[in-house]
């Protein structure tokens, strides 16, 4: 007698650490949320804050960041860190880098430190770098761009033109033995609904939990 043993696919616990109504703004959230939920394999949590991360933290794959917060206790950082150099990854979008500005510790987990912004304005993003973003066409945005200092080794994969020069728009780089990726786009709902941007947050994640 043959035994058939049917193996269910085991999902990627992923923690979504988002809030806010207006920026980010709470349809943006949510539209993110539905952008990644059409990835197979990957099961969502959230919690509101990294002062509320879980105490089963190791039980996830990834984090996606996507707040605007001020303040960051020394704990909740560390907890961070030490989720992303043991080998988390972390999704991050828009305001994220605008939080906790007197971290520098917290800057150089996401590998860049906002300097300021514009205004919302359309702008073209294009990539200078095919791998996992690999067929993504330029396309055309509305939202703030964010201008950041990025960490030395940080691979820029789509950038816009701003006052004549390229300013990164998404990048990857590694912490640690973690993996973070970094989106601009999140200060508007519209932008986080574009086809473009959703296929770069979905392969963004998948890069970030090792399963591109």
């Amino acid at each position: 007698m043959r035994i058939v043993v049917h193996y269910e696919p085991v999902s990627q616990n992923i923690l979504l650490v988002t809030s806010g109504v207006f920026h980010p703004p709470y349809f943006g959230r949510l539209a993110l949320h539905e952008a990644l939920k059409q990835l197979d394999g990957f099961a969502f949590r959230h919690v509101p804050s990294l002062e509320a991360l879980p105490s089963d933290l190791d039980s996830f794959s990834a984090m996606v960041l996507y707040y605007h917060g001020k303040t960051i206790s020394e704990a909740a950082l560390a907890r961070l860190d030490g989720f992303v150099g043991g080998g988390g990854g972390i999704l991050a979008l828009h305001s994220a880098t605008a939080s906790f500005k007197d971290s520098k510790r917290y800057s150089e987990i996401l590998g860049g430190r906002f300097i300021g912004h514009g205004p919302v304005e359309n702008f073209e993003v294009t990539c200078r770098k095919y791998d996992i973003f690999n067929g993504i066409a330029p396309f055309t945005i509305r939202d703030e761009l964010y201008i950041h200092d990025l960490q030395p080794g940080v691979d820029v994969h789509f950038t816009t033109m701003q006052e004549g020069r390229e300013a990164p728009v998404v990048w990857t780089h590694s912490y640690g033995a973690g993996r973070v990726c970094y989106a601009v786009p999140g200060h508007t709902t519209n932008s986080l609904k574009h086809p473009a941007m959703q296929e770069i947050l979905r392969r963004g994640l998948k890069w970030a939990c090792g399963a591109e």
